[in-house]
């Protein structure tokens, strides 16, 4: 066939059916991706001496063609399972993955996927080194026509998060957060659903699966604040001493990602003043990160280079 001459292997992601069927079809896609890129960096003696390899959002979207919450979501179900580590590494921070190597622990998937194979077609018992015929049982089978494998992915955000979201998987972060500005209205009080929604909203906005056990109950001091602000129901936020409007302030925590937040991790390990009110210093750090954050780390850099010359 003429299409297959198009389908060339370099511009296409082989994804292995039973863990689609097991982990869902987008963990399947990064797991596959990450896979591919594990034995490139090994082949190239890239990976460093733990086995781990750098890759970007934007690495990992130019391989799926997943953003960034796609990719959030598929990388903590692939993490959860044990078959992928993620850590955070360098200043600013880069992302760092490593494929496991256990193979007991795939087989447990791949037995789980087989078992849900099974029980959506009887067919799907027979060897799976069968030759394939182009009956419509067998595209079935084997290929993506029916959506089965849409409809059994156990990793999709809870169904009460913004619907304009769930209409539109692909847009990003920053869209939700416009979306639920023009929806909400602040002098209302925020129901405890809508409260969890926004929760969910932050978490997955700054990967909180991301930091590291031992920073996750600072992150979760700010998440707490970051959420009573986003849900307040006061028309103004008192921000460096000036009340400012809360829909500006609550677009501005909204949008707030995974570095911001190590930012404002490190200006607090890093700020030794007596702060008398810590909330409120928090709120103002939290507003000002994004356009602090760059100037902040030039200025480090440049204290570095001069420290040592």
């Amino acid at each position: 066939m003429k299409i297959l001459e198009r389908l060339n292997p370099n511009n296409t992601i082989s994804i292995n059916r039973p863990i689609a069927h097991a982990l869902g079809l987008g963990a399947a896609v990064v797991y596959s991706a990450l896979i591919s890129k594990y034995e490139y960096y090994y082949k190239h003696n890239m990976l460093d001496e733990e086995g781990f390899f750098y890759s970007t959002i934007a690495d990992l979207q130019e391989s799926t063609s997943m953003g960034k919450c796609q990719q959030s979501n598929a990388i903590k179900v692939l993490t959860d399972a044990g078959l992928v580590e993620v850590c955070r590494r360098g200043m600013p921070a880069k992302r760092y993955f490593r494929v496991r190597d256990e193979v007991e622990l795939l087989d447990k998937f791949l037995k789980h996927g087989k078992e849900i194979i099974a029980e959506l077609n009887p067919i799907a018992q027979l060897d799976d080194n069968r030759q394939t015929c182009c009956t419509e049982t067998e595209q079935q089978v084997g290929g993506f026509s029916d959506n089965k494998l849409a409809q059994n992915e156990p990793y999709t955000i809870n169904p009460n998060i913004i619907k304009s979201k769930e209409n539109n998987p692909n847009q990003s972060i920053h869209g939700v957060a416009d979306m639920i500005d023009m929806m909400d209205n602040s002098t209302e009080i925020v129901s405890a659903d809508k409260r969890s929604d926004y929760l969910e909203l932050i978490r997955e906005n700054i990967e909180y699966d991301c930091f590291d056990k031992r920073e996750q109950e600072k992150v979760d001091e700010l998440i707490q604040i970051m959420l009573d602000v986003v849900c307040s129901s006061q028309s103004t936020v008192r921000v460096h001493g000036e009340d400012l409007p809360h829909d500006v302030v609550k677009s501005r925590f909204l949008k707030l990602n995974h570095e911001h937040i190590e930012y404002v991790l490190l200006s607090l390990k890093r700020n030794t003043s007596d702060v008398k009110n810590i909330r409120a210093y928090l709120i103002t750090t939290l507003y000002n990160a994004p356009t602090t954050i760059d100037s902040y780390y030039t200025a480090l850099v440049n204290h570095d280079m001069y420290g040592s010359a």
